[in-house]
């Protein structure tokens, strides 16, 4: 969809198309560079591949086990009593299937394929952003070369969550809901949170149906009597619900996803009393936040950014954010930062605020290459722990 934006330039525009795919493609080439130097200064084997291993931290390492052996079926005798179901198979199906093709190593493939689908998911982005070219700028350095830019190019769920989230978003803005539900199916075979993608599909229906004059009560009736709609809403969880049917026949638990959560530590909880426990983790030494306040300021910090999402009216969008912090918060705050810079809307409403201004716009292009350097070396020494 928005590769037609790109392909097929207006009269007059066709350098504006050549500068939106040229942008993230200096954003990939510059954020390879910085990172592989945050790799050279705290490693003594080089090479791409070497690079690639180092990036691959924490969730990374079941992704790739998925990848190559699928999921287990218990018992296993002499490993982990932990299984790899509580990880979605779209993404590690696609890079098995890529790696038939290109029959290299596995996390190779992986970081290949990351940088590809962030790439694209910028090129989704530009119609998003109302063709803002320094906002697109901005998000694409946030992407590809900012602070938190491994997180896109290794082998975690981000990219494709984030190409899959925007297009989502893409498809509504042009009531493309087919389309819209195709990429919500895929959205919910790639994290458990896709799923909720649902409600702004919803949203923006009924959002069309009272511009067209309709009454909130003649929604329901409306809705009915379009097919089209209501294969969109209905194909939208069809992912989760794959899944869910291969976990049943094949280890007879089509909920284990949810059951395993458990032997990770997270169990059920209050929010509140987990983002203060955050906040309360000062630091033993030092000034620098600990991974648990990281993890509290990002919850924090998403949901202010929801609310802004709200307050300019863009309320699926604002209402599915909102939805996938929640949700993981109510366990714990692993993971919270990627959960938060992985969500499509928020960062790009970010790079819009910090595009209004010229003077925060070069300042922020700045902060997101400078820290992509010792954020990436905190992240292959294991010091962002679970964020």
């Amino acid at each position: 969809m928005a590769l037609e934006d790109v392909a097929r330039p207006s009269a007059g525009g066709r350098s504006i198309a050549v500068a939106v795919a040229a942008v993230p493609l200096l954003f990939v080439v510059s954020g390879l560079a910085i990172r592989y130097a945050a790799f050279a200064s705290v490693s003594e084997e080089p090479g791409f591949a070497a690079y690639a291993r180092a990036l691959c931290r924490w969730d990374c390492a079941w992704y790739i086990d998925i990848s190559e052996q699928g999921y287990e079926r218990f018992p296993i005798p002499n490993q982990s009593n932990v299984g790899r179901w509580g990880f979605f198979p779209l993404y590690p199906m696609l890079v098995a299937a890529i790696r038939v093709v290109f029959p290299f190593q596995t996390i190779l493939v992986a970081t290949i394929t990351s940088i590809v689908c962030s790439y694209a998911a910028c090129l989704v982005a530009w119609p998003l952003l109302e063709k803002n070219m320094r906002a697109y700028v901005l998000y694409c350095a946030f992407l590809l070369s900012g602070p938190f830019s491994f997180h896109f190019t290794t082998f975690l769920t981000e990219p494709l969550f984030v190409l899959l989230t925007s297009c989502v978003f893409l498809a509504l803005n042009r009531s493309s809901y087919l389309a819209a539900g195709v990429a919500s199916a895929l959205l919910s075979a790639t994290r458990l949170v896709g799923v909720l993608v649902v409600f702004a599909t919803v949203i923006q229906m009924f959002r069309q149906h009272r511009e067209q004059g309709g009454s909130a009560l003649s929604f329901p009736r409306w809705l009915l009597g379009r097919p089209d709609l209501l294969v969109a809403i209905l194909i939208s969880p069809a992912g989760l619900f794959a899944y869910i049917l291969f976990l049943y026949l094949t280890i007879g638990d089509g909920f284990a996803f949810l059951h395993v959560q458990r032997a990770f530590g997270r169990v059920a909880g209050n929010p509140l009393v987990f983002l203060w426990d955050g906040l309360s983790a000062v630091p033993a030494t030092g000034w620098l936040p600990t991974a648990p306040q990281w993890s509290a300021l990002a919850a924090i910090a998403g949901l202010a950014l929801s609310a802004v999402l709200a307050a300019r009216r863009q309320y699926g969008a604002a209402l599915f954010c909102a939805l996938c912090i929640i949700l993981p918060l109510i366990t714990n705050l692993a993971s919270m930062v990627r959960y938060v810079v992985g969500l499509a809307p928020l960062t790009m409403l970010l790079a819009v605020l910090l595009s209004a201004s010229r003077l925060t716009y070069p300042v922020a292009l700045v902060l997101f290459l400078g820290a992509c350097y010792f954020m990436t070396v905190a992240w292959i020494g294991g010091y962002l722990a679970l964020v």
